[in-house]
């Protein structure tokens, strides 16, 4: 094929790109009254534990978790809002596995321990974003996952979220109850995929 004919391929192809219609744009935000009410309700109907705390309590409160729980290794972010955390899982005696740890010992943790840059009201969704301190495995591979999460972040739908996140990280993980599969009979099997067990500790102020 000549030089000619290819470049004229091309073209026809950039041309067709061009012309097709845009993506139709998000529906319009739906106010909630009480967001962080909302997010509470509809993340337990989806089996997540939710709990209300102070900023100040947040490091006793989630080595109190992990105690009570007999979790005795976690994966924990590093980043600045879990810092006070990860000491007061320290002085708890919980191991906090290093992220860059071998796989097996990244698989044999109890728990992961993340933050949550948003949580989405209309569905209890936790959105969490993705980088070399906050890797996705943390909230994927434990059995299971506490999240903490700033109650002015938690917005009404999903387009609200779109409307307030600004610049998108390279990646965003939604997570909506604990995980949960049907595919062998249609039997719902919790933790096929991911933790058994999510809690959620609201922050707020």
């Amino acid at each position: 094929m000549s030089r000619d004919a290819v470049l004229g391929r091309i073209r026809a192809a950039l041309s067709a790109r061009d012309s097709r219609p845009e993506a139709p744009a998000l529906p319009p935000s739906r106010p909630l009254g009480d967001p962080v009410g909302v997010f509470a309700e509809r993340a337990r109907q989806v089996g997540v534990s939710v709990q209300m705390v102070t900023l100040e309590a947040v490091p006793a409160r989630v080595a109190e978790w992990c105690t009570g729980r007999s979790v005795r290794s976690v994966l924990a972010w590093d980043t600045p809002q879990l810092g006070p955390v990860r000491e007061a899982l320290d002085r708890a005696g919980v191991k906090i596995v290093s992220l860059q740890a071998p796989v097996d010992d990244l698989a044999a943790a109890d728990a992961g321990i993340t933050g949550a840059e948003w949580g989405i009201a209309e569905t209890g969704t936790l959105v969490l974003g993705t980088d070399a301190a906050r890797p996705r495995l943390t909230s994927l591979l434990p059995p299971r996952h506490l999240a903490v999460v700033w109650a002015d972040r938690i917005v009404s739908d999903l387009p609200a979220l779109f409307e307030r996140c600004g610049v998108l990280p390279s990646a965003l993980t939604l997570i909506t109850g604990p995980s949960r599969s049907a595919d062998i009979g249609f039997v719902p099997v919790l933790g096929a995929h991911g933790p058994m067990e999510v809690a959620v500790f609201v922050v707020d102020g």
